[in-house]
């Protein structure tokens, strides 16, 4: 993993890696006034597969971004595929940024156990990793 920059358009976010059931605007309005006004966020967390970078942890600061009409962000770089960003993102926020809700928990769990193989996870295992 290495903390770089990473152009906003080269941040992928429509893999399913999103585990909260809605981003809250009010929240994005906030983060993007503060951005504007020279704030500095801590990075996001994407993962690189060689061609794209999958957004996994950082939905709210990207949006922000995005509205604060800002060309780069810092990002901590995992490689990884697709499938390693999405079994990131279910076990984010548990310790930063806006408290998950009942629904993202159920999200983020739902999202283990349809998959074929994290699926076959005992619920102990499941519980854990999603916090």
């Amino acid at each position: 993993m290495k903390t770089k920059a990473v152009r906003i358009v080269d941040i992928a976010i429509d893999g399913g890696t999103q585990q909260r059931v809605s981003i809250e605007h009010h929240v994005v309005q906030e983060y993007a006034e503060a951005m504007k006004c020279g704030a500095k966020f801590p990075p996001i967390t994407a993962f690189f597969d060689g061609v794209q970078h999958w957004l996994a942890d950082g939905f709210h600061r990207y949006h922000a971004s995005r509205e604060a009409e800002v060309q780069d962000m810092l990002a901590e770089v995992h490689e990884g595929t697709l499938r390693e960003a999405i079994l990131y993102s279910t076990g984010a926020n548990a310790t930063h940024g806006i408290r998950v809700t009942n629904a993202d928990k159920r999200k983020s769990v739902l999202t283990l156990l349809q998959d074929k193989e994290w699926g076959g996870w005992s619920s102990r295992q499941i519980a854990k990793h999603c916090h």
